[in-house]
């Protein structure tokens, strides 16, 4: 590995930080795209973990904190994961962040103008299926379904 392909991998990672926070995995796969050599990507990656510039359980962490109001647990995991974030990692912050998947759903019928008490079988079962979709469990929407028809 060349001493210039290693600064040019580094200042190349450090470029795509000003943009947006990546995870380990994301920076490696930017940096290989470029046509870096491995050791060079390696090179890059352990320089900008050593400065904390890279930091999965911080990305994850500010990710969850961003996100834990308007979605459910499940597809913060899978988003994660996507990422190239460790599983543990995500489970340990997820479970960290104590999130109330009822309190989450019941603030999405909210928004979404649900009517409680006064809302139809179908109006009902259309936002079942919505919040379903998002990965909130069966149990969390009945849940809210219940506090919100009090």
């Amino acid at each position: 590995m060349g001493e210039k392909e290693l600064t040019a991998a580094k200042n190349k990672g450090l470029y795509y930080l000003q943009f947006s926070a990546k995870t380990e995995a994301e920076m490696r796969k930017k940096l290989a795209e470029q046509g870096f050599l491995p050791a060079s990507v390696d090179g890059a990656v352990a320089f900008l973990k050593e400065y904390r510039y890279l930091d999965d359980e911080e990305y994850t962490r500010r990710f969850i904190e961003r996100n834990m109001k308007k979605k459910s647990v499940r597809q913060m995991r899978y988003e994660l994961s996507k990422k190239g974030v460790a599983r543990e990692v995500a489970d340990k912050a997820l479970e960290e962040a104590e999130i109330d998947e009822v309190r989450q759903v019941m603030g999405l019928l909210e928004k979404r103008r649900y009517s409680g008490k006064a809302a139809s079988f179908e109006e009902r079962r259309k936002q079942a299926g919505y919040l379903s979709h998002k990965g909130f469990s069966g149990e969390a929407i009945r849940a809210a379904f219940a506090r919100m028809e009090e």
